[in-house]
């Protein structure tokens, strides 16, 4: 991620560990190839926040026009189907003869 002036980082968050805490917060960061304890902990806070964020009610509510058009559109070709079979039966007869 380039810092732009706008994400430029001006304010600090503090906060402690143990050593052993400390020690393996270094060892996630040689195992995952990050820089620093601090781009570790900005990157798990972030993805803590965007996971633990509350769901979008237009979310739920395009899901359910999803299902239903989905719903919809099985029916159609239902539809169809009966009309292709209704092309192929002559005239006055009926399908279950």
């Amino acid at each position: 991620m380039r810092m732009t002036v706008e994400s430029r980082r001006s304010k600090m968050v503090t906060f402690r560990v143990s050593l052993d805490e400390y020690h393996s917060l270094e060892a996630a960061c040689m195992e995952r190839q990050v820089r620093s304890i601090s781009e570790l902990a900005r990157a798990a806070l972030r993805q803590w926040v965007k996971e633990a964020s509350p769901p979008n009610p237009l979310d739920n509510q395009l899901q359910q026009v999803e299902r239903r058009i989905q719903a919809l559109a099985g029916e159609l070709e239902r539809l169809q189907d009966l009309v292709q079979i209704g092309k192929t039966i002559p005239r006055g007869e009926t399908a279950a003869q």
